[in-house]
């Protein structure tokens, strides 16, 4: 009788603490909230128009510092520097919610500002779809056992004017070659500035870049240099600007005959060249490309190169896509 009484008391002390766990108090929760643009993709907002509103689960107000976005309170971006990416800061009205930072990367080719707008050439055919393929191929490489290509448009480059532009003679010898900015156009502080960053994101992402192939022009040749990628760069005139082609069938052409001279070595080529070898058109026989694809200063187009040298468009990344997916990677925003 007393282990019977004893095991009843035990068995009303165990109830007794179960009804006081404060376990049994539902813990409020509080919902994340959620960017619903369908736009947003793997933590990247692709801006594709102008007046282009965010969307969000809960209320909230919007801001950035950025100078290349005009965006209101209510996250209506009115404009953003087409391929640059800017941080934007969300305060939501629920105070319990903590401020959020997303980026947007301006996926239009419209949207240009000074002086790139002077050398804007045919507009991309499809800048956010060029972009957000650019967008899922950065995050694949490099992709082991497979060769591929970034074809990089040279450094910003506005300072000077080449020589042909202004003139109806041929000029001083291989004036093209020269870093006179009298002769011809040369990088500006902006151009340097990128191209070594792009060198050291290019590091980071431990791309394994087996060949640096450049244009004639000192534009290009200085952006290869200072990319510092490696290999020492291979100068090729059959990819040199229009204002000075040595090459009759187009720059586009002069990239393929220069791909079906490397090996296929599961490594990268890194080609620096000029607008317009990203207007790839439709007669080159290739039709995994578009038209026309962005290209901007400091910007790529990756393509992928088969064992028989065959070419695939893998989509447009520039310079801030670039930076930013390695920022991503390495946790450094």
């Amino acid at each position: 009788m007393k282990i019977l009484a004893i095991l009843s008391l035990g068995a009303l002390f165990l109830l007794g603490c179960s009804r006081d766990k404060t376990t049994d108090i539902p813990t409020p929760v509080t919902p994340t909230p959620l960017i619903k643009s369908p736009e947003y993709i793997d933590k990247l907002l692709f801006v594709n128009s102008n007046n282009y509103q965010i969307l969000t689960t809960d209320p909230a107000t919007f801001y950035s510092s950025d100078t290349h976005i005009q965006i209101n309170s209510t996250g209506l971006i009115k404009r953003l520097t087409s391929a640059e990416i800017v941080p934007i800061e969300i305060t939501w009205k629920n105070k319990a919610i903590p401020k959020t930072t997303i980026y947007a990367l301006g996926a239009t080719d419209i949207d240009q500002d000074p002086p790139f707008t002077h050398y804007q050439g045919a507009l991309a055919t499809d800048a956010p779809a060029a972009y957000q393929q650019g967008w899922k191929t950065l995050q694949s490489l490099p992709v082991k056992n497979e060769t591929y290509a970034i074809v990089l448009r040279h450094a910003d480059a506005s300072n000077g004017v080449d020589f042909s532009v202004n003139h109806n003679y041929p000029g001083p010898p291989n004036w093209w070659k020269s870093k006179d900015p009298s002769l011809a156009r040369q990088l500006n502080d902006q151009g340097v500035q990128r191209a070594t960053i792009l060198g050291q994101v290019f590091k980071d992402l431990n791309y394994p870049i087996k060949r640096v192939i450049t244009s004639e022009f000192n534009r290009a040749i200085e952006t290869g240099n200072l990319i510092n990628a490696g290999p020492a760069p291979v100068i090729d005139g059959r990819i040199n600007h229009p204002s000075y082609t040595v090459y009759p069938y187009g720059l586009f052409q002069g990239m393929l005959a220069i791909i079906k001279e490397q090996p296929i070595d599961n490594k990268m080529t890194l080609i620096i060249a000029h607008h317009p070898i990203n207007e790839l058109r439709k007669m080159t026989g290739y039709p995994t490309f578009p038209d026309v694809s962005p290209f901007n200063w400091t910007g790529a187009y990756l393509i992928k190169i088969s064992p028989d040298k065959q070419i695939t468009y893998q989509g447009a990344v520039s310079w801030a896509m670039f930076k930013y997916w390695r920022d991503l990677k390495l946790h450094l925003n």
